[in-house]
């Protein structure tokens, strides 16, 4: 979780990242209410079956922790109370090499709150249940394992969905769900 020490990874807090990111993901959403939205038209449109993906993973795995998950019909995209996750579809600014990418595009008031996170994910088949729960883990505050105190390695299976690679049917796992629940208060 964010933070993960006094140097490296979390080390300066959450900041606003370019369109795209820029490969910190040192932010976690800002109360335990998550709100999200699943972008439904142009350029970052997602189809229906990530939509599914989408929801089966907030649901499944997100929904048991202190997190409490609502789709948010109508999103804010600013100001003080704006939608908290918003995912998209498209590989616009993500490396070659990588599947998908969780930023901030707004700070919250603390130091590692982010109030708006984006999650873009590539389409053909790169939005699969594991690879939501992986950037949804970042947007809530889960590191990959190098970033962690102590650090894992990436493949460490206590990582769970944000061991990386992620696989299409990874789960949150009890450890991710511990330090949830350490961080956020139950609603």
């Amino acid at each position: 979780m964010v933070p993960v020490g006094t140097d490296g990874a979390g080390a300066w807090g959450c900041r606003v990242d370019p369109d795209g990111g820029d490969g910190s993901t040192d932010c976690w959403t800002d109360n335990s209410n998550v709100f999200y939205y699943m972008d439904s038209g142009g350029e970052f449109r997602l189809e229906d079956v990530d939509k599914a993906n989408v929801r089966s993973a907030l649901s499944t795995e997100y929904s048991p922790t202190n997190l409490a998950i609502h789709y948010d019909a109508d999103p804010v995209f600013s100001g003080s109370a704006e939608t908290d996750i918003v995912y998209q579809e498209g590989s616009k600014n993500l490396d070659a090499d990588s599947a998908g990418v969780t930023w901030c595009n707004g700070v919250g008031s603390g130091r590692y709150d982010c109030d708006q996170q984006y999650i873009r994910i590539r389409g053909y088949g790169a939005y699969t249940k594991g690879r939501v729960c992986h950037e949804t883990g970042h947007a809530v505050g889960l590191q990959h394992g190098s970033a962690s105190q102590p650090s894992l390695s990436n493949q460490d299976t206590r990582l769970g969905c944000l061991q990386t690679p992620s696989a299409s049917g990874d789960h949150l796992g009890s450890n991710n769900k511990d330090h949830i629940n350490a961080v956020y208060p139950a609603p």
